[in-house]
């Protein structure tokens, strides 16, 4: 994550991108890395483990995959709680997906989450800006939470950066 052009550029997977043929855990792990590494937070740590995948199954942050395969919701869910632990609980991420998908399906608050997330990276990083009209079909409270919680990554990210950049 040296590369503030590379977070710049940035392009989190949109539903429809995900691939559509189920995902063996080794599988999901490797896609979510490889979607993932430009925002990695710490180099040194992994987005997403085989224990990690495992605990988000036990407690049902992610719902159990169908004959050990995780299709593309899996990866919808997992790719937000990956960005959101680097800031948020496992409670609170889990409370923000439910707020998310009560006012739209899945697919097209997944979408909104991705559009956010690469808005707000843009505006902490570059821009400044942070009045951009929201994603969201509906423009509503729950919209500003998502919002919130995507600029609460990028701000992290920034000052994580930031401070390395001076070591």
């Amino acid at each position: 994550m040296d590369n503030i052009e590379e977070i710049l550029e940035f392009h989190c997977p949109r539903f429809n991108d995900l691939p559509k043929v189920p995902l063996y855990k080794d599988q999901v792990i490797m896609y979510i890395e490889n979607a993932l590494n430009v925002i990695n937070v710490n180099s040194e740590e992994k987005f997403l483990t085989p224990t990690m995948l495992n605990n988000y199954v036990k407690q049902k942050v992610v719902y159990p995959p169908k004959d050990k395969k995780y299709n593309e919701k899996h990866l919808a869910y997992l790719i937000v709680v990956c960005i959101l632990k680097q800031v948020y609980t496992l409670t609170e991420i889990c409370e923000l997906i439910k707020i998310q998908i009560a006012t739209c399906p899945i697919e097209q608050a997944y979408d909104c989450f991705c559009i956010e997330l690469e808005t707000s990276l843009r505006s902490v990083f570059i821009t400044r800006k942070f009045s951009a009209s929201s994603s969201s079909i509906k423009n509503a409270y729950e919209s500003e939470i998502i919002r919130s919680a995507a600029r609460s990554f990028a701000h992290k990210i920034f000052i994580q950066k930031y401070l390395r950049d001076r070591e």
